[in-house]
C-alpha cells in the first residue's frame, strides 16, 4: 500500500507542476481564462496519468532488479572507501611524527633540490601583458 501512495504522490506532484507551468504560460501569453483553464486541466490530467503509468512500469519491470544489482557493489565501495580512509589517517599520523635522524624542515628543502625537476619561477622569465590606453575598442 505504501508503493501506491508513492505512485500517487509522484504523479500528483508532477501533474501539479505541469499544470502550473501551463497556467503561467497562458497568463504570459494573455490568453482567455477559458483557454488557460482548459490547457491547465489537460496538462494536469495527461501528466498525472503518464507519470503514474511510468512509475507503475518502472516498479513492475525494473526497480527491484536495479536495486538488487546496485546494493552489493555499493556496500563493497563503501568498505573500500572506509579502508582507504583508515590508511590515509594512519599515513598522516606516521608522517606527522618526524623520525629522530631527520630534521623537520628537510622535506621542504628537498623540493628545491636540482635533481628532482622542480624549479621555482623567476620574475625575469615571466611574460608580461600590457594593455593599450586607447579609449576605443580594437
Amino acid at each position: 500500500m505504501v508503493v501506491d501512495k508513492y505512485k500517487l504522490a509522484a504523479s500528483l506532484g508532477l501533474a501539479a507542476l505541469a499544470g502550473l507551468t501551463a497556467m503561467a504560460a497562458g497568463l504570459m501569453s494573455e490568453a482567455r481564462a477559458s483557454v488557460i483553464l482548459g490547457r491547465t486541466l489537460c496538462s494536469f490530467l495527461i501528466t498525472g496519468v503518464l507519470v503514474y503509468i511510468g512509475v507503475f512500469l518502472f516498479e513492475r519491470f525494473g526497480c527491484r532488479d536495479l536495486m538488487g544489482e546496485t546494493e552489493a557493489p555499493m556496500a563493497e565501495l563503501a568498505a573500500q572507501e572506509k579502508a582507504a580512509g583508515e590508511e590515509l589517517a594512519e599515513a598522516a599520523a606516521g608522517a606527522a611524527e618526524p623520525a629522530g635522524d631527520e630534521q623537520p624542515g628537510a622535506a621542504a628543502d628537498g623540493a628545491a633540490e636540482p635533481g628532482n625537476g622542480f624549479e621555482p619561477l623567476q620574475a625575469d622569465s615571466l611574460r608580461r601583458v600590457v594593455g593599450s590606453n586607447e579609449g576605443g575598442q580594437g
